[in-house]
């Protein structure tokens, strides 16, 4: 226990759209030593926290609490005497219906130090997602935000005779059971029947859903829709105008629901920790220690921007492998090859953990596979000499043979046409009568291809940089027998999804980002496969929005 108590930072996360986390409650989070959090839209809030930082859920979903009111006030002290800094984590901002001021005199109360982060509240943002202005100029020119629920789970006593300016837009908050009763409250108090109004569900999330309608069938129109809590209500003329500002629906993966699989790539910058008798990293150490460790998915990133409602399936983790007598063998390579980004992630957390000079590979070429692996490498102010688009091993080494006469000195050539999408540059390179060296730093398990067609030209050595372990984790519980959509970037993301669902379950589309990856999907019970025009995201997005 603490001498004195620490402080309590009551944070507002927002409406349910991660991105609309504040820049300080972000920070916060971050250096949180215990994080007590309600029912979140997102478990991206959680993995922003460091290792080691107690993670406590006390519910507060609708009609159901996992703790009461008045213990998690106690629990919030407790922890103050525990921990130096404990952030509370509350939807959307936290003196908005949010209990926060309770929770903040209690602690007040008892010489605790205390400090609120406002968070953006749906009573606005919901509003502004579904192509509502809480206000317009000429239409609306105020609001009043009220809650629709009372202490004791039941309808708000509500004064509607303060509710009756047509200037001012109505939000009921927590009244999705209610909204009968509210318009006809409304309606008896002297609003118009035909009073414009919305119930949104899920606001700014990509579940979203909203319903259209007047103060006298919003009732009818809820029921028909079937739409689910967290739900707003808003009434008032500015709700005509959600046709022409629905900027947020009208995104062109709006409403269709795609299951990723994904592998978790090795974090960026891996702090290089004490080195281990064992060759295999330990993810317990300098993986856990980075805050990004489990960042979102570029994939999945950019679906979510263009409006899919995506189920994301952790089939692996990446970890980096300690390569022994690293700066040796990089130190007189001619060639360092990459097929991934955690290649390139591998290489400089090994580099940094040899403790190695950066200079030890200035006369080494760098050929990728991907722009993906080229966009890491540039990261690290390198780049790539051949950049390969098609993802095979094979495609790679046929590049590469391509540029060996060149090194070999039997050719004056300086470009070479290696397809589609790929690049070589050797215009600044030097003529040399040795065999060459190359490096490389794939998964452990990588497919034996491009070895094959390089060894007999050159002095080669595979050196396994990382290691694809399988990810022990049960289906999400909204993956049935039926998959409408999904997603695959590797062959072994196709078998080690197929092994988790059920036995008779299918996937009615499925995206596959090259031929190897194809050819795994053939093997399954996949209604159609589409594959992209290379095995680059960007190509794979396109022929998921091209899908009709």
């Amino acid at each position: 226990m603490r001498e004195n108590t620490g402080k309590v930072v009551l944070v507002g996360a927002g409406p349910g759209d991660t991105g609309l986390l504040t820049l300080k409650g972000e920070k916060y989070i971050k250096q949180a030593d215990c994080l007590v959090y309600d029912r979140l839209s997102s478990p991206e809030f959680l993995s922003m926290a460091k290792a080691g930082c107690e993670l406590i859920y006390v519910g507060k979903e609708n009609h159901k609490h996992v703790m009461k009111q008045d213990a998690i006030n106690e629990l919030l002290y407790e922890k103050s005497k525990y921990h130096e800094l404990v952030v509370r984590l509350k939807g959307g901002d936290p003196y908005v219906f949010g209990r926060g001021g309770e929770e903040a005199l209690y602690l007040v109360d008892r010489n605790v130090e205390v400090e609120v982060v406002p968070g953006v509240s749906s009573s606005v943002a919901a509003l502004a997602a579904a192509g509502i202005p809480i206000t317009h100029r000429g239409i609306a020119k105020g609001f009043q935000v009220i809650t629709a629920h009372s202490r004791k789970d039941e309808e708000a006593d509500i004064d509607y005779s303060l509710l009756t300016d047509e200037t001012i837009t109505c939000v009921f908050l927590m009244g999705l059971a209610h909204v009968k009763s509210i318009a006809a409250g409304l309606m008896k108090a002297g609003r118009r029947a035909d009073t414009p109004a919305a119930v949104i569900s899920n606001g700014t999330l990509a579940a979203q859903r909203k319903c259209i309608g007047t103060l006298a069938d919003i009732g009818e129109k809820i029921e028909e829709a079937k739409l689910t809590s967290p739900a707003i209500i808003v009434v008032g003329d500015v709700v005509s105008l959600n046709d022409r500002l629905d900027f947020f629906e009208k995104r062109p993966l709006f409403g269709r629901k795609i299951t990723v699989p994904y592998i978790e790539a090795m974090p960026e910058n891996i702090e290089a920790g004490a080195k281990d008798d064992g060759r295999k990293f330990e993810s317990s150490k300098a993986l856990k220690n980075s805050n990004n460790n489990i960042k979102t998915n570029e994939l999945i990133a950019k679906l979510q921007q263009l409006g899919a409602d995506v189920t994301p399936v952790k089939t692996g983790i990446i970890n980096p492998i300690i390569i022994p007598e690293f700066a040796d063998k990089v130190r007189s390579a001619d060639w360092i090859v990459f097929t991934s980004k955690n290649g390139v992630r591998s290489f400089f957390y090994n580099l940094n953990l040899a403790g190695a000079d950066i200079r030890i590979i200035a006369n080494a070429r760098f050929a990728v596979v991907g722009k993906a692996t080229e966009k890491e490498l540039a990261k690290h102010h390198i780049n790539a000499d051949i950049i390969l688009a098609e993802q095979t091993g094979k495609g790679l080494a046929d590049a590469m043979k391509l540029c060996m006469p060149y090194v070999y000195g039997e050719s004056d050539e300086d470009t070479f046409d290696l397809g589609k999408n790929s690049t070589l540059d050797l215009s600044n390179g030097n003529i040399s009568d040795k065999m060459c060296k190359v490096c490389i730093f794939s998964a452990q398990e990588a497919s034996p291809d491009l070895e094959a067609g390089l060894k007999e030209i050159c002095e080669l050595e595979k050196i396994d940089a990382y290691v694809n372990e399988q990810a022990y984790e049960s289906i999400p519980e909204n993956i049935g027998n039926m998959v409408s959509e999904a997603v695959f970037t590797s062959a072994s993301n196709v078998e080690r999804f197929f092994h988790m669902l059920p036995e008779n379950a299918y996937v009615e589309t499925a995206y596959s980002i090259g031929e190897k990856t194809t050819a795994a999907l053939e093997q399954h019970n996949v209604r159609e496969i589409l594959q992209a025009d290379d095995s680059s995201y960007e190509a794979l997005v396109d022929t998921i929005c091209y899908k009709a």
